[in-house]
């Protein structure tokens, strides 16, 4: 099975960067030597090229690569905290460490090997993509809370639809440096890759580079030296509130990418939990989940007190 993507190159700060390593960089894990091994081939503005050739701002990129063949895709006896289940979903809380779907460098001990082991016969929901059973959206590895999933191919188009129209209302809870100018507010920016390390992203200082970017906040709770915090994605931009949260200068605790080392707060890793989905599920309607309160919000809520 073949996957295809596209890449708009918007965010280049060096005219020697080969394709290969762009893709790589920009896949976070898919090497330069998996290129070679998934069969990839690329197309810059619909023409065909190899890995060798550089890449310039402008430029659209097309990859086409195999897919992880399915027997490579294996049950683990995993455990699970499952919020809630019915014939069609099955919402997860994910625990903080775990990944969502099996890539490059971490082809087990992911949810989705989680979910062929704890629900039989789980399906592989699309075609394109044979190892993400189930999977309708994602949260990073540190951050821990609510991931709803599809039991079918009927309800995963159901759900995905909602992400799309962005109808599905996530709300996360976060931990942060300092206190926030105000009680609430929106955090509105363009969102581009960090031209000195491309595994960070940055705020674009340019308006028409980027993606744009909306997170509403809305504070909680205020301590002596942090914040805690709930925020609200109109977007979802990768590491969106990570980095929406270092730019107003309140990063998330923990944060090992964007937030220097707080002392006092030294034990503590990213404190950012997805708390809420509310969601339309398929039979019963709109419904809101909540995920509990991590042992590590209870600890930082406690040295506070």
């Amino acid at each position: 099975m073949r996957i295809s993507d596209t890449i708009h190159v918007d965010d280049l700060n060096s005219e020697n960067t080969r394709i290969d390593k762009y893709i790589a960089d920009f896949y976070n894990g898919l090497t330069r030597s998996q290129l070679k091994a998934r069969n990839t081939d690329v197309f810059i503005n619909n023409k065909p090229v190899k890995l060798s050739r550089i890449v310039n701002n402008g430029d659209l990129i097309k990859i086409e690569y195999d897919s992880v063949p399915e027997s490579d895709m294996k049950a683990e006896n995993i455990e699970l905290d499952i919020i809630y289940e019915d014939e069609n979903i099955a919402v997860i809380n994910k625990t903080q460490g775990m990944v969502v779907h099996p890539a490059p460098g971490n082809p087990n001990g992911t949810l989705a090997n989680a979910l062929l082991y704890h629900f039989e016969n789980y399906i592989k929901v699309t075609e394109e993509d044979e190892i993400r059973p189930g999977i309708v959206h994602r949260l990073d590895k540190d951050t821990s809370g609510i991931i709803i999933t599809a039991k079918n191919i009927k309800t995963h188009e159901f759900l995905s639809e909602q992400f799309r129209l962005k109808k599905a209302k996530k709300k996360y809870l976060a931990a942060v440096k300092g206190k926030m100018h105000t009680t609430s507010g929106t955090i509105e920016t363009n969102l581009t890759r960090d031209t000195k390390n491309r595994k960070r992203f940055a705020v674009s200082t340019s308006s028409d580079k980027g993606k744009h970017a909306l997170t509403h906040y809305r504070v909680l709770k205020e301590y002596r030296d942090a914040s805690l915090v709930a925020l609200e994605l109109e977007t979802g931009r990768t590491h969106q509130l990570r980095v929406h949260m270092q730019h107003i200068g309140c990063p998330i605790i923990g944060d090992p990418v964007y937030s220097r080392k707080i002392t006092r707060y030294n034990d503590f890793t990213l404190m950012l939990h997805a708390y809420t989905l509310e969601i339309e599920i398929p039979l019963y309607g709109l419904k809101k989940f909540f995920a509990p309160l991590p042992v590590r919000f209870k600890n930082f809520i406690l040295m506070n007190s």
